[in-house]
């Protein structure tokens, strides 16, 4: 138990830096005077700007749990490479999209969900490819060591 406690600090932790980082990129690229926390569809729902923070550090803590929690579907070993990875896109994608619409990261309508489901599947896509290739070389190593 204490375990998946520490996952969640870390998730929860990584989340809260991502979404930090994000939204200061983007505050400095459209040269925002003040710090937005995200698009202003969504900041302009909070009577004050402070709590459009406080909401968005939930959102992006919670963004953290999806990722750690979804990434441990790869340590279940009995399942095959492509049933861990199709269950770990359906854990990532149902859990990140809600949470990306709450976020307010794109408006609701059809032509910008698949936008955004487009562009996630191509992050995905490359993310699990160099994920692949590294553990290509891991194994490439490994079998070099037990050949000598």
């Amino acid at each position: 138990m204490k375990k998946y406690f520490l996952y969640a600090i870390s998730g929860v932790s990584v989340g809260e830096l991502f979404g930090l980082v994000f939204s200061l990129f983007f505050s400095y690229l459209y040269n925002l005077k003040d710090y937005v926390p995200s698009a202003p569809t969504f900041t302009n729902h909070f009577s004050r700007p402070l709590n459009a923070v406080l909401v968005s550090v939930i959102l992006w803590g919670m963004m953290g749990l999806v990722f750690n929690f979804g990434a441990l579907i790869f340590n279940i070993e009995d399942w095959s490479i492509l049933k861990r990875t199709i269950v770990n896109f359906i854990i990532y994608y149902c859990g990140f999209t809600p949470l990306a619409i709450l976020a307010g990261w794109f408006p609701l309508n059809l032509i910008n969900w698949l936008v955004f489901t487009g562009i996630f599947v191509m992050i995905y896509l490359i993310m699990w490819f160099i994920n692949f290739y590294a553990v290509k070389q891991d194994l490439k190593k490994i079998n070099r060591k037990l050949r000598q």
